[in-house]
């Protein structure tokens, strides 16, 4: 009877040890040398229209993976969700990215782990949610190797409570760039293209209450264009800057 009442004990203590570490996820898809997966930072969709996963990466250490506009070399990821069911469209949403080089080649993306907001929009919030996802996407280090996933994850419907990948989302959703300035704290942004013979030059100017520093510009294009160093020049208290970038006008 003892024995009995030890093992009842035993199932009880794991099953609350299971349920407070409660994760929604997907299977990681796995390749040589990067894994990717959906994460949910709820148990169910929470009577919501919306839902906001994570599409979740995690590489070897030095391989890198591409932002929306890479630079002159590589190429984004791409996300195919037509399989899904009771799915009204997904926006994939790319955080603050860095400058690095690879092979030689001034490129913009992430390095070792990043988590892309991924925005659900349900078509029936009373009903069961099934992702279906297919991504191509580029890891590069010494050389460059092309990954294919194929994930799935159902998302019940339903009041939910908070998986342990919450705060992981929290976190990649508070690295988003800020869309519209006016609730930024960047005012008076303005870009203007100046043309000669030979080059293109962008200028960008904004101002700030607080103050700029170690500023970052990236440029978002379709085109493929090569990654180049922005001259910045600040004003005295670092309250506005007038940066230029110089293109070949061939490009």
């Amino acid at each position: 009877m003892k024995n009995l009442l030890k093992i009842i004990s035993l199932i009880l203590i794991l099953g609350l040890l299971t349920k407070s570490s409660f994760g929604l996820t997907s299977q990681w898809s796995e390749g040589d040398i990067s894994k990717v997966r959906l994460i949910s930072p709820l148990s169910n969709s929470n009577n919501q229209q919306q839902i906001i996963l994570g599409l979740q990466y995690i590489m070897e250490p030095g391989w890198k993976t591409y932002w929306k506009s890479p630079g002159d070399g590589g190429f984004p990821q791409t996300l195919i969700w037509e399989g899904s069911k009771n799915v009204k469209d997904i926006k994939l949403r790319w955080p603050k990215p860095k400058e690095f080089e690879i092979l030689g080649i001034n490129s913009i993306g992430y390095e070792n782990e990043v988590i892309f907001p991924l925005v659900i929009d349900i078509q029936d919030k009373t009903k069961i949610t099934n992702l279906d996802l297919s991504i191509n996407y580029l890891v590069c280090k010494d050389v460059c190797i092309p990954g294919n996933a194929r994930i799935f994850l159902d998302l019940p419907a339903g009041s939910a409570k908070t998986t342990e990948f919450y705060y992981l989302i929290e976190k990649a959703i508070s690295s988003l760039p800020v869309n519209n300035t006016e609730i930024s704290f960047i005012n008076n942004f303005k870009t203007n293209a100046f043309i000669n013979q030979d080059n293109i030059l962008l200028e960008v100017s904004a101002k700030t209450n607080l103050n700029f520093n170690n500023t970052k510009i990236f440029i978002h294009t379709p085109f493929g264009l090569p990654v180049v160093n922005s001259i910045i020049d600040y004003s005295l208290g670092y309250k506005s800057l007038k940066a230029s970038l110089n293109f070949n006008k061939k490009l």
